[in-house]
């Protein structure tokens, strides 16, 4: 009995050790049930020292201990083959109901034994009830956990099976120590075999654990890779019936498991006989779906494969179903983002070749910029040459600076620093600020500029020489918005930079060739057409002078004629000529061109529109373009200055008029304060003037602006 004691001792302190060291030493589901185990191995061992006397107390501890190590190898056993981490319902073990049932179980056999006369019931006689009950209870449990690990060590390849043989071994010791009540041992040797039999058990389970021979710590089971599957898996019979299926697919379905089992593949897949006639001698194939569930829509990818034996058999097919809907999304983004780039690169190139100069064309991109990316104002520098010859940026066009700050961008200093910190930049790479002023990067005399906004992009214009990149203006756009740029937005403002930059430089060297070859022409027609009459008057009146010295009989009358029709001949040649230089006509008339203008411009710059004009108006194509001009510069004005919200154009004819009218409903400004040359007024009287027209402005502060224009009509 000695010996029994010290035995149980010693047990009880290596149950100890164990309970203690393993959740220090890895904290899994596993070493926790393990460390259960042996804590309550220490405790049944300890109790049967202390109240060995006590057959009342021992008893009741014996029960409550074995039910308790029963239940923690249980656990063991389900966590070690992974049976924790099955996320479907279907195949759950440790679910909150069993968890109460292994509960309710020993803590109704306790109160079963200490409430007369329950006890006597239950608990009297070799034989009793309850002895039997939780015998039978203990025996199932530890049964049920020796089949989880066979079940899943079975499917392994042998040496993996044979590697497990001390963990297989370690389970079935406390089985076979039940089996000792088969022979009706007394209680003492009961609970040293039960104590013996855990204790071997805990240490066969560690050691295996932490001894790192087997090819997988924790074992895993198909059922285990399929329900851990991102992606939907879904099996389905020769008779296209689904007969499997893990939780994802569900998810992905939006239909539970018991809904769709043994039901038709049809119900999901309507066109499932199509993609199976498709498949005829494939097999594999991937189609795509969207799918409705309940939530929301969802874009699908179905990877199907046909299943077969070893006979080459078909038995049915695997369908693998994966999410693609923040792919797909994604890939939507991006080609919006594509296409919103074409279009704009498309917009800006059309504006560029429609404007019949720089500026005008650079006014067009500045609306196109500030619109496209939610700014509240843009500049654009070019770089040219200043008194000094040295390179500098120069503010060529701009939309949304206040007075102030354009005083400001127009200084020398500010355009030399602005261009020196942008020629640092090898690179040419974006300089992007959401706090411009206090970057220490920016150069002191841009800090002073009061530029008033959230983010500033500036984005270098650059064109690329035979040897290396040389900086030909700058890009400046800035916004007062809760989010700055985005990464994309950088990238597509970059590319409408670049492709700015390179209709600058064609343009440029367009224009530069186009003088050259004007040039050449002018020089040709000049030689060949009045060159050569001014050379024939040149070689008549020498010729007339030279018989005249020498006394020949020459008729002065004859002379003077054909002076007078090589004359004529030249003015001919010579108004021709100006008439080839004059400017290009408008092709489809006024009313066509203001259409073209207002939807170009004002349409994309969010400005409400109205234009009414009457049929039939006649004019003639001088004062058409006149009118035009007019309306332009007029409408340039308001977009710039006037910040109107709606504008009205109306082209109206009398029997002798026609009447061009421009009214906004913006700031206006006070007619006895108009600068001399301010608002481009003088260019507009200048042109009426010349059609002998009357011009008629009215305006006041917050009242808005009236433009109206009275020339005669073509008769």
């Amino acid at each position: 009995m000695q010996l029994e004691y010290i035995s149980l001792l010693i047990i009880a302190g290596f149950a100890l050790f164990v309970g203690t060291a393993l959740p220090l030493k890895k904290k899994t589901p596993s070493t926790i049930s393990l460390s259960v185990l042996a804590m309550s191995i220490a405790v049944w061992s300890i109790s049967d020292v202390l109240f060995n006397r006590q057959y009342l107390v021992l008893t009741s501890i014996n029960y409550f201990c074995m039910a308790v190590a029963a239940t923690s190898q249980f656990y063991f056993s389900l966590s070690y083959t992974n049976r924790f981490s099955w996320v479907n319902n279907r195949t759950r073990w440790a679910n909150r109901i069993s968890v109460f049932f292994f509960i309710l179980v020993p803590m109704t056999t306790q109160v079963l034994y200490w409430v007369e006369p329950l006890r006597t019931i239950f608990f009297s006689g070799s034989e009793s009830p309850g002895t039997e009950i939780n015998a039978f209870y203990i025996f199932i449990i530890l049964a049920a956990s020796n089949l989880f690990l066979v079940d899943t060590f079975i499917h392994k390849p042998r040496i993996q099976f044979y590697r497990t043989g001390i963990i297989m071994l370690a389970a079935f010791l406390p089985l076979l120590s039940r089996l000792s009540i088969a022979f009706r041992v007394s209680l003492e040797t009961d609970v040293f075999l039960s104590v013996l039999a855990y204790s071997l058990a805990v240490a066969g389970f560690s050691y295996e654990i932490f001894n790192g021979t087997e090819i997988e710590s924790h074992p895993i089971t198909r059922n285990l890779a399929v329900e851990s599957m991102d992606d939907g898996w879904m099996v389905v019979n020769p008779e296209n019936k689904v007969v499997d299926l893990n939780t994802s697919a569900e998810e992905l379905i939006g239909l539970p498991y018991n809904k769709i089992y043994g039901e038709s593949i049809n119900q999901i897949l309507s066109d499932w006989d199509n993609i199976l006639n498709s498949t005829k001698g494939k097999k594999e194939i991937d189609v795509r779906r969207s799918v409705k569930s309940q939530k929301d829509g969802r874009y699908l990818n179905l990877h199907i494969s046909k299943l077969t034996d070893q006979n080459n058999v078909n038995f049915g097919h695997l369908i693998l179903w994966r999410d693609i809907t923040n792919r797909k999304m994604a890939d939507d983004a991006r080609q919006r983002a594509k296409d919103e780039l074409y279009i704009l690169i498309n917009a800006i190139s059309n504006d560029a070749s429609r404007a019949t100069n720089l500026q005008e064309f650079l006014d067009l991109a500045s609306y196109q910029l500030v619109y496209s990316f939610g700014g509240q104002a843009v500049a654009i520098f070019l770089t040219e040459k200043n008194y000094d010859n040295q390179p500098t940026l120069t503010l060529k066009s701009n939309f949304g600076l206040s007075p102030i700050q354009l005083k400001e961008l127009n200084k020398k200093r500010v355009a030399s620093a602005l261009y020196n910190w942008l020629s640092q930049n090898e690179d040419y790479k974006p300089e992007i600020m959401d706090d411009f002023g206090d970057s220490p990067d920016v150069p002191v005399s841009l800090k002073k500029v009061n530029f008033d906004f959230e983010y500033i992009a500036l984005i270098p214009l650059f064109i690329r020489t035979e040897h290396a990149k040389e900086l030909s203006g700058c890009l400046c756009l800035g916004k007062n918005e809760s989010l700055p740029f985005s990464p994309d937005e950088i990238v597509r403002l970059t590319a409408i930079s670049n492709h700015i930059a390179t209709l600058i430089d064609n343009d440029q060297r367009r224009q530069y060739a186009t003088k050259l070859l004007e040039r050449a022409r002018l020089q040709r027609d000049l030689h060949d057409s009045v060159s050569q009459k001014l050379y024939g008057l040149l070689a008549l009146t020498e010729a007339a002078q030279a018989g005249i010295e020498a006394g020949a009989d020459i008729s002065p009358l004859d002379i003077l004629t054909r002076i007078g029709e090589t004359a004529r001949q030249a003015v001919k040649e010579m108004r021709l000529f100006l008439h080839e230089m004059q400017p290009v006509e408008l092709k489809d008339g006024l009313v066509s061109a203001l259409h073209h203008r207002l939807s170009a411009v004002e349409g994309r710059a969010s400005i409400n529109h109205n234009f009414v004009a009457d049929e039939n108006i006649r004019l003639t194509k001088t004062a058409e373009t006149a009118l035009y001009q007019i309306a332009q510069e007029a409408l340039n004005n308001i977009l710039r200055h006037a910040k109107a919200k709606n504008v009205v154009i109306a082209l109206k004819q009398n029997r002798t008029n026609v009447i061009l009218s421009i009214t906004d409903d913006g700031c206006g400004f006070d007619m006895n304060k108009v600068e001399k040359g301010g608002h481009g007024l003088n260019n507009m009287h200048e042109r009426v003037k010349q059609l002998k027209g009357k011009f008629k402005i009215t305006s006041a502060p917050d009242k808005g602006t009236k433009i109206m224009v009275t020339i005669g009509r073509k008769r």
